[in-house]
C-alpha cells in the first residue's frame, strides 16, 4: 500500500534557526558578559561559588595592577632593564625638551643627563676679565646648532670602578699629585689612590685623557647610545648655561664655595702655597658631587671639585677656532696635549672662571682632573627614562 502524498501542512517540522543578530551589533558589552561572572543568576551558583568568584576577579585584577604600575614605581631595581625605542618618525627634536633629566637604563651603572638646548654664545673672555688670560682670546661667537645631553654631574669612584671591574681596563699609572711644594710625577698615585682620601660618590681624579674615552666607549657599548667627551665649545656653553660673566651665577668669587669646590680657606691650611677664595666649604680636597649648587641648566660642579677632559686638542689662543661648537678642534694642534676646562678643588678663583683654559697630554693624569660625558640625541631611539625635573637630585 502506497502511502499518501504529503501534503504542505503534513511536512515534517524543520528546525528553529537561529535569530539574525541586529545589523551592525558586535561584541556583547563587558557588562553583559562580566554579570554572570560576578552575580550568578538564582540556582545557577550557590552563594559559595559567588563569593570565590569574585574574590577571584578581584585578586587578578590587584596583581595586574601590583604587576604594571606599582612595583615599576616601589622597587625599580627589581625590574630588569630592557631597551626602550621608539619608530624613528617620533624622534623630533622636541622630544628631547631642554631640561629634561634623564638616564638610559634604570640602574646606577648609567649616569643621570640633562639636556640642553641649541643655542649660540660668546666663546672666551674680554681683556677686561679679571683673571683673563692671553688663550681666552679673541672672543668669538660659537654656534650648538644641536640639542644634546649632558652628565649632570662629574664621573664618580663609584662609576669608573665599575667599568674597571667589568672592562679590566689597565688605566695608566703616570699622575702628576702636589706635594704641597710643587707638581710630581706620583709612580704609585692612580685613580684609586691619588694621595687624598674619596668617597664612592666624589669625582673619580688621576684619569687620564685616554681612560676617559675608554670610559665613554665602554658606557656607549652599555647603552647602545653615543656617548663622548664634551667638545672644548660645547663644555663653555654647558658652563656658561646662558651667562657672560666670570662665573654662571655673577662676577664675584666670594661666592664660589656655593657653587664650586675651590681652593679656599680650608685648602690654604693644607697647602699654604696655593692661592685660595675667601671663603670655606670645609672641603680641603675632592666633595661629593652634587654638593654645591648647579647652575642655570642643571649642571653640578662646572666650576669646581675636579677640572674636566674635553676631546679637543690644545691651540695656544682661539685664532682660527672654529665656529660649529658641537664639532671639535683637532687640527693644527700644538703639541700632543689635550685640553682641560674648568676650575678643581685645588685652583684658585681666577682658575675656576667659565673662560679658563688647561692642557695636558693624554697619557697623564692629574690630582685634580677628571672627566664628564656628553650623550648626543640626533637620530636617537632613546625614550627618556624617566622625564624629571633638572632641580631634582
Amino acid at each position: 500500500m502506497s502511502a499518501a502524498p504529503l501534503r504542505p501542512d503534513d511536512s515534517p517540522p524543520q528546525a528553529l534557526a537561529p535569530p539574525l543578530a541586529p545589523p551592525g551589533t558586535g561584541l556583547p558589552p563587558l557588562k553583559d558578559v562580566l554579570r554572570p561572572i560576578l552575580r550568578p543568576p538564582p540556582g545557577r551558583a550557590s552563594a559559595a561559588v559567588r563569593r570565590s568568584l569574585r574574590a577571584a576577579f578581584w585578586l587578578g585584577l590587584a596583581l595586574v595592577l601590583l604587576a604594571g604600575v606599582v612595583l615599576p614605581y616601589l622597587a625599580p631595581h627589581w625590574i630588569p632593564s630592557v631597551a626602550f625605542t621608539a619608530p624613528s618618525a617620533e624622534m623630533a627634536e622636541d622630544a628631547y625638551p631642554p631640561g629634561t633629566r634623564m638616564r638610559d637604563c634604570r640602574d646606577a651603572g648609567c649616569p643621570w643627563l640633562v639636556v640642553l638646548p641649541a643655542g649660540e654664545f660668546l666663546m672666551g673672555s674680554p681683556e677686561s676679565e679679571e683673571g683673563h688670560q692671553s688663550s681666552e682670546s679673541p672672543q668669538h661667537r660659537v654656534r650648538i646648532r644641536e640639542p644634546f645631553a649632558v652628565m649632570e654631574s662629574e664621573v664618580t669612584r663609584e662609576s669608573f670602578g665599575r667599568f674597571v671591574d667589568e672592562t679590566g681596563y689597565k688605566v695608566g699609572e703616570g699622575c702628576r699629585v702636589w706635594s704641597g711644594k710643587d707638581w710630581q710625577n706620583g709612580v704609585k698615585r692612580n685613580w684609586r689612590d691619588p694621595g687624598f682620601e674619596q668617597g664612592p660618590d666624589h669625582p673619580v681624579v688621576c684619569v687620564d685623557w685616554n681612560g676617559a674615552r675608554a670610559f665613554a666607549a665602554w658606557l656607549s657599548q652599555r647603552t647602545g647610545q653615543a656617548y663622548r667627551l664634551l667638545t672644548e665649545g660645547e663644555w663653555e656653553y654647558a658652563a656658561r648655561a646662558g651667562s657672560s660673566g666670570r662665573y654662571h651665577f655673577g662676577d664675584k668669587s666670594a661666592d664660589l664655595c656655593r657653587y664650586a669646590n675651590v681652593a679656599d680657606q680650608s685648602a690654604e691650611k693644607v697647602y699654604p702655597n696655593i692661592a685660595t677664595a675667601d671663603c670655606d666649604d670645609g672641603h680641603v680636597h675632592t666633595a661629593p658631587v652634587k654638593y654645591y649648587q648647579p647652575n642655570g641648566f642643571g649642571l653640578y660642579d662646572m666650576h669646581g671639585n675636579a677640572r674636566e677632559w674635553v676631546q679637543d686638542c690644545w691651540h695656544d689662543n682661539y685664532k682660527g677656532a672654529l665656529e660649529e661648537g658641537s664639532t671639535p678642534w683637532e687640527t693644527n694642534c700644538s703639541d700632543d696635549r689635550r685640553v682641560l676646562r674648568g676650575g678643581s678643588w685645588f685652583h684658585s678663583p681666577d682658575f675656576a672662571r667659565s673662560a679658563i683654559r688647561g692642557s695636558n697630554t693624554p697619557g697623564m693624569g692629574r690630582g685634580f682632573a677628571g672627566f664628564r660625558l656628553a650623550r648626543t640625541l640626533k637620530s636617537s631611539s632613546f625614550t627618556p627614562l624617566p622625564p624629571e625635573e633638572r632641580s631634582s637630585k
